[in-house]
Parts: C-alpha cells; structure tokens; sequence
C-alpha cells in the first residue's frame, strides 16, 4: 500500500472526533432533561405551596372538588358560541370529549358535552329513549312526560330546580319548579330533535346559574328509575377558575404550561403556552445531519398524551401519583405530536387531604434547539478539521512519498549496468531521517567510488611494482643457461622460465590497459566512416582468425554511417569484442560483424556462436578483471578480463553504451555498442 494511502486511512481516526461529539451531545441532552425536570418540579412544589396557604384559593378549591358519588358537569372552554339548532354539527367538529349519564344499574341513559363561552352556558344531551313522550297542553303538568331537570344552587344553598320538557321537535319549554307549578324562564332557550334511538336535546343559559354548581336529572317516565350526576350533593359546574388562573398567571413564564387539576383530574385553571414552531431558521432538518442528530440523542418510543381540550381530563400517572401522597411525582415524558414534553405533578394540599393538583410542561423543543444547534456546529467542525488533517496528510505523504522515490530512483541509478558509480547523488539537506539515510547514502557511494578507482589503476600500480623483480628473476635465469647444472635443475628452471614468460604477459596486458586509458587522455577526434572500418578490419579477422567463419552484414539505407571519435581506440575497441568472440566460437564456427543506424546512434554487433553468458555476470562482465573463461583450460593467467574493461573505457569516452545478450536458443552472444552518429 502506498504510503498516501497509509496516511489517509490513518487521517480517518479523525472521524472519530463526530462519534465523541454524538455521544457528549447525547450525554449533554440527557443531562439538560433532568436538569428541565428539577426546574420544573421546583416550579411546581413553590406553586403548590403558595396556592395551598392562601385561604381564599382553599375555598375555590373544595368548591370546585366535588362531593363523593357524583360526577360533575365540565364545561369546556368553547373558542366560539355553537348555533343552538338541534344538532351536535358543531360539537363533534371540535372534538370534545364527551360525558355519561347512567341509571342506578349503570343503563347508559345519555351522553352530554358542556361548554361556556361568552358568559353563556351551552349543553348538548344525546338521549337513548325508545319510548318518547311529550309534553300536551291538555295534560296539568309536564311533570308527567319525559322531562329533563337542572339542580341549581343559590348562594345561601337553597336548590333551584329548572324544568325542561318538549311538545315534540323544536323549542322546548323551561320554567322553575315550584311543587307542582311551573313558573315560565324565558333566559333558557333549546332545541330538540330526534335521532334512530332517541332524541338530542341543545341548551343555552347563562353560565352564573351554575355559579354553585349543576346537578342533571334526567326523567323517562317509561322506566321506573332516573338517570343524574349526583346522589347526595350537588356537584360543581367545574369550569375555568379565574381566581386559580390570576393566581397562576404569577408564576407564568415562557415555554412553560400551568394547569390546577382537581381530585377528579378536571383542569379547572390554565395559563402559558408551550413553545411551537419557534426553531430558528437554518436550526431546522439538515437531512443528514439531522438524522445524526437524532440518533446520537435517541430515538426514544414515548407514550401519547391527550390534549385536555378534548378529553376535559388531566389523566396521566404522575397526576395520580401526586393525588395520592404529600410529594410532587417524578416527571413523565410524552410525545404530542412532533414535539416531546415533560409533565410534573405536585400536589396542593390542606394538613388533612390534597385539594388538587399543579400541573407543569414544557416542550423539549428549547433543549432540542439548544443541542441539535451545537450538534450542527460540531459536525461542521468536526468534519472540516477531519477534510483540514487529510488534506494536511495527503500533502506530507505526497511530499514524502516524492523523497523518498526521488531517493529510490537515486539508489537505483547509483551504479549503471557497466558498472559505473554516478556522482549526482541527491543529498537532503533535513534533519530527519530521509536527510540522514541520503547522507548516508552519499558517503557510502563516494566511499565505494574511491575503492573503484583504487580496483582500476591497480593494474598499472601493479605492472609498474613488478617489472623490476620480475627483470631481475629473468637476468638470473639467463645467466643459469650458462652454469653446469644438473638434469633434476634444468627441470625446474625450466619451469620458472615459463612461469615469468607467463607473468610477463600479465603484465604487459595490465599495462596494455594503462596505456589504453592514457591514449584516451590524448586521443584525437575525426569523422570516421565506420562502414569503410569495419570492411577493412573483416578481412584481418579471417587472416588472423582462421578457425572461425567471419561475415559481415552493414545496413546503409538508414543514413550514413559516419561519427566522431578516434579511429585508433574503434579498432582497438573491435579487437578486443573479436578477439574474445573468437575464443568461445567453436571451429568452423560463424562470427558476424554487424554496423546500422537507429535513432541517432551507429551500432556496432559482434555475434559469435557458442556458449552463452552466464545470467548473473551480464552486469559485471565489463568491469576491471572479470572473467568468464574455464579456469580449468589453463588459460586463467593470461586471460584477466581486462579486454572487455578497455572496450567499456573506449565506450565511455565516445559517450556510448554497451551491452551483451544471449540469443534467445542460448546458441551464441551478442555484444552491441551504441555510439552517438555523426
């Protein structure tokens, strides 16, 4: 893997800076729910507490708690006055939830909805009666037909009872009971209609008849028993306080709902609003990120809760909770709608019961708010510090990568395949470990070109130590011709004649190599028609080496075959390839000189048959003293491997390039020299 590659995936740590940040910001959203949950049962229990030492507010309570086995009537707050016609059309499209009115057995008699509005008081009462009766103006009292009786307290306790009873559908006749007579009230108007199983039955009074409270009885003179709210006393009308409603309203503040709730769960005070669609602008659903956000904070199932406009109920288990000890309950949470919100219950309480109940919420939208828009920023920031580092990486690894190929190619080309040391080593000039190893690198190159050099003017330092020991073992040999010697030491002088014949040769071939390297210092430049050349040299080669075939195979239609250079050392050069091709040809054996023209450059090709090439001495076969000749043919001592070390120096100096190649059936070997054409 490339080192780029290696610092991004190792830059992708940085991703983990978003996960930290969903779990803080999940931690942070938590943390801020608990903490809204104190605040908001601090709230409650300081609420509960000053309602519950006020006297006045007391006495409003036991007045809207009702007396055991009855039920109230709950008047909703209606948004607008209903059309008093017979039909419930305007009910049923505000939702309200309705409420029951059952005989002594629990018969399902009727179902009726409250609402005040205006100071008005409206009722609706759909009654389940198969055997209607109305009221004739023949009969004495309509005490004697279905009727529908209201229990209206006066302030000094007295009970009031109003009639309501109907001639068939339309207006319905009211008036006050007084024994059997009936006293006409025209402040009360209704309208009857009937259904498939009863009839429904609309009214409208003022709403401070039932200031005292508000008892039903409802009359079907076909059964033997009534259907009522009521047994012993007289419920309350539970409706808006605007007494507890004052009260709360000091204690009112932003984003925070307050309700009272009585025993029986029936709000009966409200005020504050919760907050609604107030995110800010560009705080809203990031697509991704906002599904980031809500999965670092939960997606957490929370239970519904009932809007109490509709169900007139504050019916949830802290409330009860609350009802049933001297403690506000722990906070519930729920979901309404889109949004999430937290109740608290304290109760409010005399030294003998509680009287009610102070209801807290507040929507999660403020916190949601408040974390997602710190979520939004951290991964904003998170990922432009995660873009920043492999950015910041991609560079340095590119930068990197690039000295250290710039190295390698360096560490590569240091010794070419003639075996040449470069002098351009790149050197950094850091201080780190790249800088160090080039260093390195650099001393060891220059410490190896040194011992080179030392290798190629050995033979010379060689040959020249040499001559004088070796002149004077040949002088004392010459004079042992002319002593006596016994035949045992004829033998052996003989043998040291030959060796120093031997030695004389090696040493004249190191100096031959000298001698080369000196005439390259003084050699002159001409043009040279190297077709001409090597013609002329051809017909040599076959006088001088008679046991090989020689050919000669020149391509002219390429260009001229013309170059600068030294004509001597080209000879020399083609003596010592033929001279060595000529000692591996077998007899008989074809050796062909080849010269044409490519790219710039003359080549010269001398292909013998024979032996191939070991694989592993093509790169040093042109090095000073290598060879590859059978050290068994006993022709080691003559053969140093200087001929091909003097073809490379020609090359070098002509600015040119050899090489050797076996034929791909490994039948011979090809030597090639590329030299700049003229």
């Amino acid at each position: 893997m490339k080192l780029r590659k290696q610092l991004l995936i190792v830059s992708l740590i940085t991703l983990t800076l978003p996960w930290v940040g969903c779990r803080y910001i999940g931690e942070m959203e938590q943390t801020l729910r608990d903490s809204q949950s104190e605040a908001l049962i601090a709230m409650a229990k300081a609420i509960a507490a000053r309602m519950g030492s006020d006297s006045t507010i007391v006495a409003e309570l036991e007045r809207l708690n009702p007396p055991r086995d009855s039920s109230p009537v709950f008047a909703h707050n209606l948004p607008v006055a209903p059309l008093v016609d017979g039909y419930q059309t305007d009910w049923q499209e505000q939702q309200l939830a309705s409420q029951s009115l059952r005989g002594p057995g629990g018969a399902l008699r009727a179902q009726f909805t409250a609402g005040s509005f205006g100071g008005s008081l409206y009722l609706v009462l759909v009654v389940h009666d198969d055997t209607r009766s109305y009221y004739q103006p023949t009969q004495p009292t309509p005490l004697v037909v279905d009727h529908l009786l209201l229990q209206l307290p006066d302030s000094e306790g007295a009970i009031q009872t109003l009639l309501i009873a109907a001639s068939g559908q339309g207006r319905v006749t009211a008036g006050w009971l007084n024994g059997t007579q009936l006293e006409p009230e025209y402040q009360l108007t209704g309208v009857l209609s009937e259904t498939a199983t009863g009839y429904l039955l609309e009214l409208k009074m003022p709403l401070a008849w039932a200031a005292n409270g508000l008892g039903l009885r409802l009359v079907d003179q076909s059964k033997a028993d009534d259907a009522s709210n009521f047994t012993n006393g007289i419920p309350p009308l539970v409706t808006e306080s605007a007494l507890l409603t004052r009260e709360l309203g000091i204690f009112a503040r932003d984003g925070v709902r307050l309700q009272i709730a009585t025993r029986g769960t029936r709000p009966v005070a409200g005020e504050g609003e919760l907050n609604r669609g107030h995110t800010k602008p560009g705080v809203e659903n990031h697509g991704l990120f906002h599904w980031l956000y809500l999965l670092s904070v939960g997606n957490r199932e929370l239970p519904a809760l009932d809007d109490s406009i509709h169900t007139g109920l504050l019916d949830t288990p802290e409330i009860h909770r609350a009802l049933a000890s001297t403690q506000a309950a722990p906070s519930g949470w729920y979901q309404t709608g889109a949004q999430q919100l937290v109740r608290i219950a304290a109760p409010i309480y005399t030294s003998s019961h509680p009287l009610a109940v102070v209801v807290a919420e507040q929507s999660s939208e403020s916190l949601a708010r408040l974390t997602s828009s710190a979520f939004y920023r951290l991964m904003m920031y998170s990922i432009l510090v995660t873009l920043a580092a492999s950015l910041t990486l991609i560079l340095y690894a590119s930068w990197l990568s690039f000295r250290i190929r710039k190295l390698s190619r360096a560490a590569a080309n240091a010794i070419s395949d003639q075996g040449r040391i470069s002098e351009q080593f790149p050197v950094f000039a850091s201080r780190d470990e790249l800088g160090d190893l080039s260093r390195n690198y650099a001393t060891l190159l220059a410490r190896l070109r040194e011992y080179t050099n030392y290798l190629r003017t050995l033979s010379s330092k060689l040959s020249h130590e040499l001559r004088t020991p070796l002149a004077i073992v040949r002088s004392s040999l010459d004079n042992l011709e002319f002593e006596e010697l016994p035949a045992g030491a004829k033998i052996y002088a003989e043998r040291a004649r030959e060796g120093t014949s031997r030695l004389s040769n090696i040493l004249n071939a190191m100096s031959a190599a000298s001698r080369v390297e000196q005439a390259i210092g003084a050699a002159e430049v001409e043009l040279i028609p190297c077709d001409e050349l090597l013609t002329n040299l051809k017909a040599a080669y076959e006088d001088v080496y008679q046991h090989a075939n020689f050919s000669l195979n020149i391509r002219r239609e390429d260009g001229p075959l013309t170059l600068q250079g030294s004509g001597e050392l080209l000879v020399q050069m083609l003596d010592k390839l033929v001279d060595n091709a000529a000692d591996f040809c077998p007899r008989d054996g074809r050796i062909e000189l080849g010269l044409y023209r490519a790219q710039g450059h003359l080549v010269f090709t001398v292909h013998n048959e024979g032996p191939p090439l070991p694989t592993s001495m093509h790169g040093q076969l042109f090095d000073s003293m290598v060879s590859v000749r059978d050290q068994s043919a006993g022709q080691a001592g003559q053969h140093l491997g200087l001929g091909l070390y003097i073809v490379r120096l020609i090359v070098d100096f002509h600015r040119g390039q050899v090489h050797c190649y076996n034929l791909p059936d490994n039948s011979g070997v090809i030597f090639e020299i590329r030299l700049p054409a003229a």
